[in-house]
């Protein structure tokens, strides 16, 4: 269910794992009842028995591509910048200000000497934190007249807020609550915040609501918003303050969901925008065996990703799909790896070996990597590592920053190689 404000209409597990913990935890709520233990009657475990378990729980393939990456040697380190535990977002206004957030719903205003005084935006109260929960996306407009965040409440739903913004200034009084998604466990709740470089509207991408191998069956069920990438038309001063956006692939299709604008997505926990070209970058976390990133361009709305046909190009349950888009790189769990860490094409001006190359991690490795696309994708290893990133940050000139949930926010710096 949906709630609109206004209109009243209805993992990534940060825990220091080495796997996607959140999943196998919640049932679906149609499971049947666990039989009571006797001395004569076997305990059976009802989720244990359905294809998506058995499925999840079985040893991947040997052949599972690796994270084949060759090691790079250039003048480039991590310094930090902001010194926070707990961190899992930031924004910039321009290369010296933004806000950055917490897991438990706190956000701070931010310049080049750090965080500054309290926080602008303090949602604590009302942020539920259980495995893949918490302060989860958050943005300004291309106009910065609005700070977005989307985060858990106390109730375990999506929810998206706006906050009106002036110049670093935020006006937590005149919040709109902008959309509220249910969700039927607090695993796979997505869900980064975008805005469309060419177009305007807002990107949301939402998991497919846990447990293990999509027991709710979300990610190929297009009636929902769950497992998918939503694009809005957002106004916070009108009733409601959302939309379809133009466009959107089933916007006239009574028997799917409006809001799509792609689908068949497990957790895909970071999603951005290459600021050149317009393409989406979708960094999809896997269930036990592939990591998958996805690139989509402006005319590929309506796109199915393939989960839970799919893991990237892993057939994983069911009948197969006749058209669904395969992920532009993919890599199995190995070297420690267990999740990726959605960044940025890069498009700054200190790196030129980064130009045009999408730099990203691991949650479990920590290790970044540069990935060009291509017949023959291109895989760098960069020499940056930190101990539990979450996110990046892409400042006003294109600059990165990695946000680690251990340590705080860190940035690319040139370095002196001797």
């Amino acid at each position: 269910m949906i709630v609109f404000a206004a209109a009243v209409i209805g993992g990534l597990a940060y825990a220091a794992t080495t796997s996607d913990s959140g999943d196998g935890g919640t049932p679906p709520d149609n499971a049947a009842p666990q039989e009571t233990a006797s001395a004569t009657t076997e305990v059976r475990n009802p989720i244990e028995e359905t294809e998506e378990f058995i499925r999840s729980t079985e040893a991947c393939p040997p052949e599972l591509p690796g994270l084949d990456a060759v090691p790079v040697m250039f003048g480039i380190a991590l310094e930090p910048f902001i010194e926070m535990v707990d961190a899992t977002v930031i924004t910039f206004i321009d290369t010296e200000r933004g806000f950055v957030g917490d897991r438990a719903g706190r956000v701070w205003a931010f310049d080049q000497s750090g965080r500054l005084g309290d926080p602008v935006i303090n949602l604590s109260a009302n942020t539920s934190v259980d495995h893949d929960q918490g302060l989860l996306g958050l943005t300004l407009d291309p106009a910065q007249e609005w700070l977005y965040l989307h985060h858990t409440d106390g109730a375990d739903s999506s929810v998206v807020r706006a906050y009106p913004h002036d110049d670093g200034e935020i006006d937590s009084g005149g919040m709109v609550e902008i959309m509220v998604v249910d969700q039927p466990s607090p695993q796979h709740n997505g869900g980064d915040l975008a805005f469309g470089p060419e177009d305007g509207y807002l990107y949301l991408s939402l998991g497919d609501g846990g447990g293990l191998g999509d027991p709710f069956h979300n990610g190929q069920d297009a009636t929902t918003v769950l497992g998918a990438i939503l694009r809005l038309d957002v106004d916070p001063l009108a009733t409601p303050p959302f939309g379809p956006a133009a466009g959107n692939p089933y916007r006239n299709d009574p028997d799917k969901h409006d809001l799509i604008w792609a689908h068949g997505l497990r957790n895909a926990f970071r999603i951005s925008f290459d600021r050149v070209q317009g393409d989406l970058w979708i960094a999809d976390v896997g269930q036990q065996c592939i990591e998958e990133i996805t690139i989509l361009g402006q005319r590929e709305a309506g796109t199915n990703l393939g989960w839970n046909r799919y893991e990237g190009t892993r057939r994983f349950l069911g009948d197969p799909l006749r058209d669904h888009k395969e992920p532009a790189y993919e890599y199995g769990h190995g070297r420690g790896l267990c999740a990726v860490v959605g960044g940025y094409v890069y498009r700054g001006q200190q790196f030129p070996q980064l130009l045009g190359r999408y730099v990203f991690t691991d949650l479990c490795n920590g290790t970044l990597f540069a990935f060009t696309p291509g017949g023959t994708p291109e895989v760098i290893e960069l020499p940056l590592a930190t101990s539990r990133p979450v996110g990046f940050g892409q400042d006003s000139v294109g600059e990165l920053y990695v946000v680690d949930i251990e340590s705080g926010v860190h940035r690319l710096i040139a370095s002196d190689l001797g």
